[in-house]
């Protein structure tokens, strides 16, 4: 890629007062300002001709990379094939979408309903349970994010991306995560659902132990709640199955799923449910409509995206383990700053002594061109969420810019 004239600065001069201009000058004092130009495989390109290494991949969203060659070219071929589509209508690409969702999804989660975004799916999926249910109250999972739309920000953790909304949505109740006797002492009869990711993606990485799904999906069938999983960072192969939730063995009755969904190339997402789920509609079946969910486009670059996650796991896998070996020995090497490191699948969490040093260490990476980011709600544990596509040679280039970095922090 060649440079262009839009540096930094000259992006602030020109457009930086339509992003308001307080927010972008503490992005630019930050240091982590970056006008984007290209994206290709595992690295991002700026304006100036920069490459980064994207550890990151917007939580997820380029899971496959950027700009997957398969993804490209079956969305190239369904803007020369497809007409949009409509909401009110059906056609075989959501159909075949639909399909390979109810493939690969645990146990009898047949039904889908389409969406755009993870928040606005997760907002879907929690009016489903009130509504199949005829309740109200929703529990969720301590220090979760679950999006930032209405009901979705009513459960977020962070309280500064919260209280300035706020009035929001009463009746519900956060439980400590992974910890079933909080679950048990919460959940009755009022309970419409109970919502967990597979792994606490935005506080501390942290997956749960091996009996706790399997005791929260008994206690929600004891008392008639619904179990609704966010895969909308740890599906799409994030945890090294496709969906996270494989990892126990265990069937929700909601599944949510956005990022990676489409492999970085098209805004979709999808709230996939045990099919009696819809019972409660009777006659209308336009209960729910959401004008850009589901184009024909979006359903052909999904669905490929599905295959593409199955066929490259295996390989990513393996390489997550060689990630995986360098971060442990970062790890014994740098005890003082680098406390430890968790892994599920293709998801790291580094624990570093505290938010000074966890800043500190992702501006570093930053400035040597490459991409991580910390947790919202606790900056001493950056995470890596590497592409499926990562080779040695990333793998390498990591490890020497992150040695570099940590040789800097006090």
């Amino acid at each position: 890629m060649t440079s262009s004239a839009l540096t930094r600065a000259r992006f602030i001069e020109r457009y930086g007062r339509f992003f308001g201009s307080q927010r972008m000058a503490t992005i630019q004092n930050l240091g982590y300002l970056l006008v984007e130009a290209w994206g290709e495989g595992p690295y991002i390109f700026d304006a100036e001709g920069n490459r980064y290494l994207d550890l990151w991949n917007v939580g997820g969203v380029n899971s496959l990379g950027h700009r997957h060659p398969a993804v490209v070219r079956a969305m190239e071929e369904a803007t020369r094939s497809q007409d949009y589509g409509s909401l009110f209508f059906f056609s075989e690409a959501k159909g075949q979408l639909a399909e390979a969702l109810a493939r690969t999804t645990p146990g009898r989660l047949e039904a889908t309903l389409p969406a755009v975004t993870g928040s606005e799916a997760i907002d879907q999926a929690i009016k489903l349970a009130r509504g199949a249910t005829g309740r109200t109250e929703v529990l969720h999972g301590d220090h979760g994010y679950h999006g930032t739309t209405g009901f979705a920000l009513t459960m977020i953790g962070a309280a500064d991306m919260r209280e300035w909304a706020e009035p929001l949505i009463p009746d519900f109740r956060a439980i400590r995560y992974g910890d079933v006797e909080s679950l048990h002492e919460a959940i009755s009869e009022r309970t419409a659902a109970v919502v967990l990711e597979p792994v606490r993606t935005d506080y501390d990485g942290r997956a749960p132990a091996a009996d706790y799904f399997p005791e929260v999906r008994r206690l929600c069938d004891e008392h008639g709640a619904k179990l609704i999983v966010d895969e909308v960072v740890t599906g799409m192969g994030r945890l090294g199955h496709l969906w996270g939730i494989d990892h126990w063995r265990v069937e929700p009755d909601i599944l949510v799923t956005a990022k990676g969904f489409s492999g970085g190339m098209y805004p979709i997402s999808a709230v996939v449910m045990r099919p009696e789920i819809l019972d409660f509609w009777g006659a209308n079946p336009y209960r729910n409509i959401s004008s850009y969910a589901w184009s024909n486009i979006g359903a052909i670059v999904a669905r490929t995206a599905i295959e593409e996650t199955e066929r490259l796991l295996p390989q990513a896998n393996a390489m997550g383990d060689r990630l995986a070996a360098v971060l442990d020995d970062l790890a014994v090497r740098y005890p003082n700053a680098l406390l430890s490191v968790r892994r599920t699948g293709l998801l790291y969490a580094l624990d570093f002594r505290d938010e000074a040093a966890g800043m500190l260490f992702i501006l570093g990476m930053f400035k040597r061109g490459v991409v991580v980011v910390a947790s919202s709600q606790n900056l001493a544990v950056p995470k890596l969420y590497p592409p499926l596509i990562l080779q040695n040679e990333q793998i390498a280039e990591f490890a020497e810019k992150a040695e570099d970095t940590l040789k800097t922090l006090p």
